[in-house]
């Protein structure tokens, strides 16, 4: 009797602090607080293809982004640089590794970041950090062909569409590929997608992604002049 009597008051006590402890996770994780994401489809009237254009959210959620081991890198090959545009968010240090054979000088007179690397040789590498949002035009002083875009982002909810125009926001792929940590998907809500490209009109649209999680879209882009990353 006295065991059974021990038994039942131990189930009871252990039944009550499940119940406290779920309590606290729903306060901590709140059922439907976390979405899902934001994929989509870019087409485009007087490009080649759809690809290298970026994609944002203009007035993103604050999300603590752990930097410590992402790796970003903007490479020089074959007279290129790649990839074409190189989103990363504030605070990241990016390589400029010179896989080609020949020397190069990277260098940018863009207000967000302006710098000169100077002439350096086949298999050397050298970086920069990049602390203020905005683009930064890349030019190498050796090679006039030479132009890419580096974009540095307030928040990390970007992506860059594929060869397909296609992307998706949080980008997991790029997280896998850098080494970023720390973003989220998305909460439910009201977002304002942009995008930019050089020769692209900047698209800004209003989209809601509900407690059901990923939502698809697709946008349409004209030949144009971009407007600025942030107002």
């Amino acid at each position: 009797m006295v065991a059974n009597w021990r038994l039942k008051k131990a189930l009871k006590h252990y039944s009550n602090i499940k119940i406290l402890i779920i309590g606290l996770l729903l306060l901590v994780f709140p059922m439907g607080a976390v979405a899902g994401n934001i994929t989509g489809t870019i087409k485009v009237k007087g490009l080649r293809s759809p690809a290298n254009i970026l994609v944002y959210l203009n007035k993103a959620p604050a999300v603590a982004v752990d930097l410590s081991s992402a790796r970003f890198v903007m490479d020089q090959r074959n007279l290129t640089f790649s990839p074409h545009i190189l989103p990363v968010p504030v605070g990241a240090t990016i390589s400029f590794p010179n896989n080609d054979k020949v020397d190069h000088n990277v260098f940018s007179l863009s207000r967000t970041k302006k710098f000169s690397l100077g002439s350096y040789k086949p298999g050397e590498i050298k970086t920069v950090r990049f602390d203020k949002p905005g683009f930064v035009e890349l030019r190498c002083d050796v090679h006039a062909e030479m132009l890419a875009y580096i974009m540095v982002m307030k928040s990390p909810y970007f992506a860059v569409t594929d060869t397909k125009g296609q992307f998706e926001i949080p980008d997991l792929k790029l997280m896998e590929r850098t080494g970023l940590r720390g973003i989220l998907n998305l909460t439910a809500g009201k977002y304002f997608i942009k995008t930019w490209h050089e020769k692209l009109k900047t698209k800004r649209e209003a989209v809601k992604l509900s407690d059901e999680g990923t939502i698809v879209i697709e946008l349409n882009l004209f030949r144009g002049t971009p407007s600025v990353l942030y107002k």
